[in-house]
């Protein structure tokens, strides 16, 4: 028999500067926000949800009534361990492809975040016409992997090699410009996209 969470919520926490957003049970959210640093989401700008790097450390606690685990914010850190709570940070921050058959590139996306992912070295050429950009080590710390939502509009064309498809920088001009160069531009989230 599945195990009734009761009613779910979205919210988020921050590891740094970051919002990493989940869902979580309602009635967990409502009585210990405060103490885990969550924040009920309500469509605040620059949240990710579903990324698998990094994550944010988990907070648990064995009251009466049972046993508490969720997220929490890396400034909370501290409080909760004065207050009992035990804390285990899973900081999974994934490498970034510099040489071989595959390479790490991002692109900024709205709210101050970078959203990561490897293409090959060959596609990596396309830097340029399709607004990403290629990671450095120095970056590793930076770039946010496995994001569910919001993700980059995606670029597809047809070459003499086969198709290309990846990621493109989610702004107007580079989105025309790809257009312009025989891209099919799709998942384009208008929302996202800055004025310019």
């Amino acid at each position: 028999m599945a195990r009734r969470r009761g009613e779910l919520t979205d919210v988020y926490v921050t590891i740094g500067s970051l919002k990493y957003g989940f869902k979580t049970t309602k009635s967990v959210h409502n009585s210990y926000k405060g103490e885990l640093g969550q924040t009920t989401y309500n469509n605040a700008a620059g949240v990710f949800f579903g990324a698998n790097s990094p994550k944010p450390p988990r907070a648990s606690k064995e009251f009466a009534s049972g046993s508490i685990s969720s997220y929490c914010s890396t400034d909370k850190i501290s409080s909760l361990r004065q207050s009992g709570w035990t804390v285990t940070r899973r900081a999974r921050i994934r490498g970034v492809k510099t040489a071989g058959k595959t390479r790490t590139v991002y692109v900024p996306m709205p709210g101050g975040w970078n959203y990561a992912w490897n293409i090959t070295a060959a596609e990596a050429d396309l830097a340029a016409e399709l607004g990403f950009t290629l990671a450095t080590g120095a970056d590793a710390g930076d770039l946010i992997w496995g994001v569910n939502n919001p993700k980059p509009p995606r670029a597809s064309k047809k070459t003499g090699d086969g198709t290309v498809s990846t990621f493109i920088q989610p702004k107007q001009s580079v989105i025309e410009a790809a257009i312009g160069k025989g891209y099919s531009i799709t998942s384009v989230d208008y929302d996202l996209l800055p004025e310019s």
